[in-house]
């Protein structure tokens, strides 16, 4: 009886896929951000403005305080690349002075501000009811108090007049700081408001995890893209608000190379000696687009809406 041939069985191919990289927000916030050519260069700005005042702290061409290197009003030279004011003094070496007052005030000014704000949002959006009424109710108030009363109330009377406060950067950083704290808090107590209620801080609660834990371990890690971003916008209103006051006359004490005063003692002479003025004023405007350039860089890559 003949047997019949086997039947060929078909070879199964075995379906592959592809498992998508997991990425972390941090990590693909920068990713995104290399993308952005403008905020790249904002970056690279900031870190020549950092190295500057590093460079300041130990060497300047000349002393920022000296007078008398050479004729007053003097334009740009091969010895002073941007001139000599109307004392005298090295306009470059103050420049590179006053980018280290830059630095100090921006960023002694956020983290001042990040200190005040971020504990009280995260209390205030965690336990909500009436800490929430509370702190809400005292953020609505400081937002009365105008920056620049708060400003006059330490130059003159806690540091001229009573002496308790040295007038220097300090003053100009708790001014800031006083008046801006809230924009932080009201921040951070919207995410928490939004974040405790998501399924990981629920999962943390019911594991017995302590407020405290939940607050800085759960929330506040995932609060960071907003809080980063408000932080960099900070940075350039601290200092423009430092350049504003020692315009008037109420920031810095000379011979401090302020930015701002810089610009105010050429003021008067922009028809003969113009490059008193403009040094000073470039230097202040290229650092702040460069901070307003990265913060709206972080601000679209730490957006899941701005995903391509």
């Amino acid at each position: 009886m003949a047997q019949a041939a086997p039947v060929a069985q078909p070879e199964l191919e075995l379906a592959t896929y592809e498992v998508p990289e997991q990425v972390t927000l941090l990590t693909d916030a920068a990713r995104r951000l290399r993308r952005n050519r403008l905020a790249l260069a904002g970056a690279v700005i900031i870190a020549v403005l950092f190295v500057v005042a590093l460079i300041s702290m130990i060497w300047t061409p000349y002393p920022t305080w000296l007078q008398a290197v050479g004729p007053t009003y003097q334009g740009p030279s091969p010895q002073h690349p941007l001139g000599l004011d109307q004392a005298g003094r090295d306009i470059l070496s103050r420049i590179m002075g006053g980018a280290l007052i830059t630095v100090q005030v921006g960023v002694g000014s956020a983290l001042i501000v990040s200190m005040i704000g971020i504990p009280l949002g995260l209390i205030a959006g965690f336990y909500r009811g009436k800490v929430d009424t509370a702190i809400s109710f005292v953020i609505n108030i400081w937002y009365g108090i105008p920056d620049l009363l708060v400003a006059l109330i330490l130059v003159f009377v806690l540091s001229d007049a009573l002496h308790l406060i040295p007038r220097g950067v300090f003053v100009i950083i708790v001014a800031y700081s006083l008046t801006r704290w809230m924009d932080v808090a009201r921040l951070v107590r919207g995410q928490a408001l939004a974040l405790r209620e998501r399924d990981f801080v629920e999962a943390a609660r019911m594991a017995g995890a302590r407020d405290f834990a939940m607050l800085f371990r759960h929330i506040l890690p995932n609060a960071l893209g907003p809080i980063i971003v408000q932080a960099t916008f900070a940075i350039p209103a601290a200092v423009l608000f430092e350049a504003f006051l020692s315009f008037l006359g109420l920031g810095l004490p000379p011979p401090t190379p302020s930015w701002g005063a810089m610009a105010a003692d050429g003021y008067h002479g922009m028809d003969f000696a113009p490059h008193i003025v403009l040094a000073p004023t470039i230097a202040l405007s290229i650092t702040l687009m460069a901070f307003n350039w990265l913060g709206d860089g972080l601000r679209d890559a730490f957006d899941p809406r701005m995903k391509r």
